[in-house]
C-alpha cells in the first residue's frame, strides 16, 4: 500500500513544483535537468502523507474483512499488529529527517542555480527578439519600438515592495546581456528620471535630466536567505551558536532593548535625517563665521589705516598752522609783499580746512568701521555659540545613532536566530510527523472499514489539507511574526495530531 501511495503523492507534488517553474518562464526542455531535484524536494512532504494513506488503507481493509476481530478473538493483543507499523513510522521519520536536514538544502541550492541558468538563456532569447516588456525584479523595462536595431522610447521602472522608487525615461538606448558577468547593461540616451518622495507626498518628485547614462542590472538572485533554505540543520545550529556567542559579548542585551526592528529603523532614520539637517546648518554657520572673521580682519586693517590717515592729516594741520603763523609774521615785518602773503595765508587756510574735512570723513569711516567690527564680533559670538550647540547635539545624535545601530544589529541577529530556529524545528517536526500520522492512521482506517486506494487517499487528504497543514501554516506564521515561542508554535500541529490520534485510538479500542 505504501509504494503506490508514495508514487501518487510524489507525482502530485512534483506536478505542483513543475507548474510553478513553468509559471516563472521555464520551458519543458529546461525543466528536464531539474526533475531529480524536484522529486527530492517532494519526498519530505510525500513520505508522511503516503505513510498515513498506507496505514489507513491497511487497517481499513483489515477492519472491513473483520481480520482485527479475528486476531483479537484468537487471543492476540492489538499491540502486536500496531507495534510493527509504529516502528516503520519511526524508521521513515529518520529517513525524512535525513532528507529534510541534509539532502533537501543542497538540492534546493542546485535547483536555484539550474533555474537561474535556464532563466538567463530564456532572457537572452527575449532580448534578442526585443520583447515589449521585460521583468527583472526589482526592475521592469518597457521598449516602445525598434528602429534600425535601436530601441526607442525606453522606460525603466524600479520597485521596492509595492512602491515605485525610480522612473527613468529615455528616447533611445541599448539593452545588452553580459553572460560572463551574469548581468544586463542598459545604455540610455537623452532622458530624464523621476524619484517620488512617499514621506512627503505634497512635494514635487525629484527630477533630473541626462544626455547618456549606463547602469547594470544583476541577474543573480537579489537576496538568498541562506540561513534557512540553503543551509543544513547542523549548519543552522552552528550559525545559531555563533550568534549566541556574539550576542553574549555585546553590552546591549535583548533585555535592555524592548523596541522591535521596525521601531528602531524608524528612529534611526529620523535621527539620521536630523543629523543631516544639523550638518547642513553647521556648514552654513561655519561659512558665515568664516566670512565674519574675514570681514572683522578687514575692518581691523581698515581702522588701522584710518588711524594712520588721521595722524597724517593732523600732522598736516600742525605744519600748516606753523606755516600760517610764520606767514603772518612775515606779513607784519614786510608790508611791501603783503598781497603775496595774503595769498599764501589763504592757501594755508584752505589746506587746513581741507585736512579738517578729511579728518571728519576719516572719523565717519572710523565710526562705521567700529560699528561693523562690533556687529561682526557679536555675530561671531552668536555663530560660535550656535555651532557649539549644534556640535553638542550632533555628538548626542551620533551616540544615539551608534546605540540604535547596535540595537538594530542585535535585533537583526535575533531575527536571524529566530528564523533559523523556525527552520530547524520546521524540518524536524515535518520529518517526525510520520509518527503522529501512523497513530491517527490506524484508528482512521479501522473506522473507515475500506481498503480502497481512493478512500485512503481521500481520507489522507482530508486530514492533511484540512487539519495538519492549516495548523502547520498557523504555527509558522505565529513563530515568524509574533513573540510566540518557536517550539510550541512549530510543534503544535504534531502535538495536536498525536493527542487526537491517541484519544480516538483509545476510544475505539476501549
Amino acid at each position: 500500500m505504501f509504494l503506490p501511495s508514495l508514487a501518487c503523492f510524489e507525482f502530485l507534488i512534483f506536478l505542483g513544483f513543475t507548474i510553478q517553474l513553468l509559471h516563472k518562464g521555464l520551458d519543458i526542455i529546461t525543466i528536464r535537468a531539474l526533475i531529480p531535484h524536484l522529486f527530492i524536494q517532494a519526498a519530505p512532504y510525500s513520505i508522511p502523507s503516503a505513510l498515513l494513506t498506507a496505514t489507513a488503507m491497511t487497517y481499513g481493509r483489515m477492519s472491513a474483512d473483520h481480520e482485527i476481530v479475528a486476531i483479537q478473538a484468537s487471543g492476540v493483543h492489538i499491540l502486536k499488529i500496531i507495534t510493527p507499523v509504529l516502528v516503520i513510522g519511526v524508521v521513515f521519520s529518520f529517513i525524512t529527517l535525513a532528507l529534510s536536514a541534509e539532502v533537501l538544502p543542497r538540492s534546493c541550492y542546485k535547483i536555484i542555480l539550474l533555474q537561474e541558468r535556464a532563466v538567463n538563456n530564456i532572457l537572452a532569447g527575449r532580448l534578442a527578439a526585443f520583447q515589449k516588456k521585460i521583468d527583472l525584479y526589482p526592475y521592469q523595462i518597457y521598449i516602445g519600438s525598434v528602429e534600425d536595431n535601436v530601441n526607442k522610447d525606453i522606460a525603466v521602472i524600479e520597485y521596492a515592495n509595492d512602491y515605485v522608487t525610480n522612473v527613468i525615461l529615455a528616447e533611445e538606448g541599448a539593452v545588452k546581456m553580459d553572460e560572463q558577468e551574469n548581468k544586463i547593461l542598459l545604455t540610455l540616451r537623452r532622458g530624464e528620471f523621476f524619484k517620488p518622495n512617499y514621506k512627503k507626498l505634497e512635494e514635487i518628485p525629484r527630477v533630473g535630466a541626462f544626455t547618456e547614462t549606463t547602469f547594470e542590472i544583476s541577474l543573480k538572485e537579489k537576496k538568498r536567505e541562506s540561513s534557512t533554505r540553503y543551509m543544513t540543520v547542523l549548519q543552522l545550529c552552528k550559525y545559531n551558536r555563533e550568534i549566541n556567542t556574539e550576542l553574549s559579548e555585546n553590552a546591549i542585551t535583548p533585555s535592555n532593548s524592548k523596541k522591535d526592528k521596525d521601531t528602531l529603523t524608524r528612529e534611526l532614520a529620523s535621527y539620521r535625517e536630523e543629523l543631516d539637517v544639523l550638518s547642513r546648518k553647521r556648514e552654513k554657520f561655519i561659512l558665515e563665521l568664516k566670512r565674519s572673521d574675514e570681514n572683522l580682519t578687514r575692518q581691523k586693517s581698515r581702522i588701522e589705516g584710518l588711524e594712520n590717515e588721521s595722524k597724517i592729516a593732523k600732522n598736516y594741520i600742525l605744519v600748516a598752522n606753523e606755516n600760517l603763523i610764520q606767514a603772518k609774521r612775515e606779513k607784519k615785518a614786510d608790508t611791501s609783499v603783503a598781497e603775496d602773503r595774503d595769498k599764501k595765508i589763504m592757501q594755508i587756510k584752505e589746506t587746513i580746512e581741507r585736512e579738517k574735512q578729511r579728518i571728519y570723513s576719516i572719523e565717519q569711516k572710523f565710526a562705521t568701521a567700529r560699528e561693523i567690527q562690533t556687529e561682526e564680533t557679536k555675530k561671531i559670538a552668536l555663530l560660535s555659540q550656535a555651532i557649539s550647540e549644534i556640535n553638542s547635539r550632533r555628538d548626542a545624535l551620533l551616540i544615539d545613532i551608534g546605540s540604535i545601530e547596535e540595537e538594530s544589529h542585535i535585533a537583526e541577529k535575533e531575527e536571524i536566530r529566530r528564523k533559523n530556529d523556525v527552520s530547524i524545528h520546521k524540518r524536524i517536526s515535518q520529518a517526525l510527523s510520520c509518527i503522529p500520522f501512523v497513530i491517527i492512521g490506524i484508528p482512521l482506517g479501522i473506522m473507515l472499514r475500506s481498503g480502497h486506494l481512493i478512500v485512503g487517499v481521500g481520507a489522507s487528504f482530508m486530514v492533511i489539507l484540512f487539519l495538519y497543514y492549516p495548523l502547520v501554516v498557523t504555527g509558522i506564521v505565529l513563530a515568524k511574526d509574533t513573540f510566540v515561542p518557536v517550539i510550541p508554535a512549530i510543534w503544535g500541529a504534531d502535538i495536536i495530531l498525536f493527542i487526537g490520534g491517541m484519544f480516538v485510538f483509545r476510544k475505539l479500542f476501549t
